[in-house]
């Protein structure tokens, strides 16, 4: 080969991609360039970031034995670089964790900032804009609220950034951005008096009324509203949140709710920097019930906008993005409009269907199963719009309690309620992965009791089987390759299943609750997923391309790997005609010892993971001996 390839592809890589440093070097070494003239072009093309301040003693040691502080450049293109015709962003979990969102906004190849004039003459600080690069997609996978002090600015700056980029923007619909279609029937007018029932998918929670008992305190609007987020949506600092965010948008609008009529592309522009809880100003509890109140009930409300733009699931090129996960249950079903959120009785005809050997058991009329997966994809996005427009229409009880508007809506985000066919419920996460050696039977024996038992609740906690050849092969005959997805933890970086075991790359990329108790004991308010932070790209052409994923783990190592290609069967590892294209072929592969490989963290080491349930373990082990155990498989 001569030196002028290898040089040309280097340069290719290094301008469309973020690849650690360390990972460019080596692959210069192998090669018959002088690895002294290599590290100086390395050098002038790349703008790395500093190293972060917290750093674990094995990370730290790691990075500087390469002497990298970092493996992704600034988050903007330099003047000489030239990004690829095809590269999507994906985000999905952030649950109003402002400050994260702002952490993955100055990493993305995607997103940037564009500032603008401010409509706050006392305010020092300019105001910015989301906004897209070009020849590049974005994908949020859902859950824009709950978990921190900004489910309202994320809200807005996401719905913003699709108003501007409506074919290049997808808003995903997760649980907890549907479920709070409950508040208006279960806190407006004297409703929140009738008091509230435990749970029917959580035998453990306590109602309403034993909350009250049990805390010694009275009836009112506010410790409802309390109740319903601690216990029936599983968080309880969320109300504190909110009341922080209020005080924050007072003080950036001079008022809350912000009159949108008065401001000039408000509901798009926000402060780049977070208030500090102390410059807060005072909030009442009623005002925060109020908050919660308008951001869902009004047309203008940020979460009523939000799903408004949003959808279940969108098709990108080779790639299908859903919340939740594309299994034997929830392939090509689209609900019924009809569907009510509460414990059924009756089991399914396609339930039915699947566990016999006598496919005639399957009722046309009760259900719908749509073959071609973009119909499916075009069905499941109907289905909100016309749950929405129903909840438009009735949003509260009827006479006799038993019917609301927009009840498909919650049915659709509840596994129970949908008798474990939750598109946006299901989940491949466990233990830090996507699969473990229990996960096949365990849905397995979930189906059988269902229908023995007539009790859906069954498939609570059961993983996805992301190793089952059916889904897969539905969508490789779709031309989907790959899936991506978020709602469930999966451990301190994203848990990816290779291409090499269905057809179908899977990747799972929710990092909440990542922090290690084993380096931090303490876990600040609002701050549970610790040092972790990953991005997630999809960088090629539309039919042929590779995933990067980059951040930090929970420990403080940074990281930045780029996965095999993924491209149709008659094209294999080509992408636009250039078959010299890097990517690791251990990624996302499962050792016979049940240690999955997540993330190459340096030349010659890789950060593994396993688990079960909510354990989840990490290992640091070397390329030598994981070549050596895939090799014997």
């Amino acid at each position: 080969m001569s030196n002028s390839r290898p040089l040309n592809m280097l340069h290719r890589l290094l301008r469309t991609s973020h690849l650690p440093l360390w990972f460019l070097q080596l692959s210069l070494s192998a090669s018959s360039l002088s690895p002294s003239h290599a590290f100086i072009d390395i050098v002038h093309l790349s703008s790395a970031r500093p190293t972060p301040k917290t750093m674990s003693a094995h990370s730290s040691t790691a990075n500087n034995l390469h002497g990298v502080s970092s493996p992704y450049e600034s988050n903007s293109f330099t003047t000489t670089s030239h990004p690829p015709p095809f590269r999507i962003g994906y985000a999905s979990d952030m649950e109003g964790h402002w400050s994260y969102f702002l952490d993955y906004v100055r990493r993305s190849n995607v997103l940037a900032w564009e500032e603008i004039p401010s409509n706050n003459p006392t305010l020092s600080t300019p105001f910015h804009r989301l906004t897209l690069r070009p020849d590049t997609h974005f994908v949020y996978g859902g859950d824009s609220v709950d978990k921190g002090p900004g489910d309202i600015r994320l809200c807005r700056v996401l719905v913003g950034l699709k108003r501007r980029y409506p074919s290049r923007v997808h808003l995903l619909v997760g649980n907890r951005d549907l479920n709070k279609l409950r508040f208006h029937s279960e806190l407006s007018g004297d409703d929140w008096e009738f008091g509230g029932e435990a749970s029917f998918w959580d035998p453990n929670a306590p109602s309403y009324m034993e909350y009250l008992r049990r805390r010694e305190k009275r009836n009112t609007k506010v410790e409802k509203l309390k109740w319903i987020l601690e216990h029936t949506l599983g968080c309880p600092d969320t109300f504190e949140f909110r009341r922080e965010e209020v005080g924050i948008l007072r003080r950036i609008y001079g008022c809350y709710p912000v009159d949108y009529t008065m401001k000039n592309d408000i509901d798009s522009t926000h402060l780049s920097v977070d208030w500090k809880r102390e410059e807060s100003i005072e909030v009442t509890d009623e005002q925060v019930v109020e908050s919660f109140e308008y951001e869902i009930n009004h047309p203008e409300g940020s979460l009523r906008q939000y799903l408004k733009h949003a959808s279940i699931a969108a098709i990108i090129g080779n790639t299908i993005f859903v919340h939740g996960a594309i299994d034997a249950l929830t392939m090509k079903y689209v609900p019924s409009l009809s569907s009510k959120f509460e414990l059924p009785t009756t089991v399914p005809s396609s339930i039915l269907a699947m566990s016999s050997t006598n496919p005639d058991e399957f009722d046309e009329n009760d259900e719908t199963m749509i073959d071609n997966v973009h119909e499916w994809v075009e069905a499941l996005n109907e289905y909100l719009q016309r749950g929405l427009e129903d909840f438009e229409m009735r949003p509260h009880w009827n006479a006799d309690r038993t019917s609301r508007g927009g009840e498909a809506l919650l049915a659709i985000q509840n596994r129970p309620a949908m008798w474990g066919r939750s598109v946006v419920c299901n989940s491949y996460g466990d233990g830090g992965v996507v699969s473990t050696s229990d996960s096949q039977v365990q849905q397995r024996d979930a189906l059988h009791a269902s229908i023995i038992d007539s009790n859906p609740l069954v498939f609570e906690g059961v993983a996805s089987n992301v190793l089952d050849p059916k889904p897969a092969r539905w969508l490789l005959d779709h031309g989907i390759r790959r899936v991506v997805v978020g709602h469930k933890p999966t451990g301190d970086c994203p848990a990816v299943l290779s291409a090499a075991y269905t057809g179908v790359e899977v990747v799972s990329t929710d990092t909440s609750y990542s922090r290690r108790s084993d380096l931090d004991s303490a876990c600040t308010f609002g701050e549970c997923r610790g040092s972790a932070m990953s991005v997630v790209e999809i960088v090629g052409s539309e039919h042929a391309n590779w995933l990067e994923t980059f951040g930090t783990l929970a420990c403080g190592t940074e990281y930045a790997n780029r996965f095999s290609v993924i491209s149709p069967e008659s094209d294999t590892n080509q992408v636009d005609g250039d078959s010299d294209i890097l990517g690791d072929m251990n990624l996302g592969k499962i050792l016979p010892d049940g240690w999955w490989v997540k993330a190459a963290i340096s030349p010659d080491q890789y950060h593994l993971c396993r688990g079960s349930g909510r354990f989840v373990e990490y290992q640091i082990r070397s390329k030598k001996d994981v070549n050596r155990q895939l090799d014997g498989l």
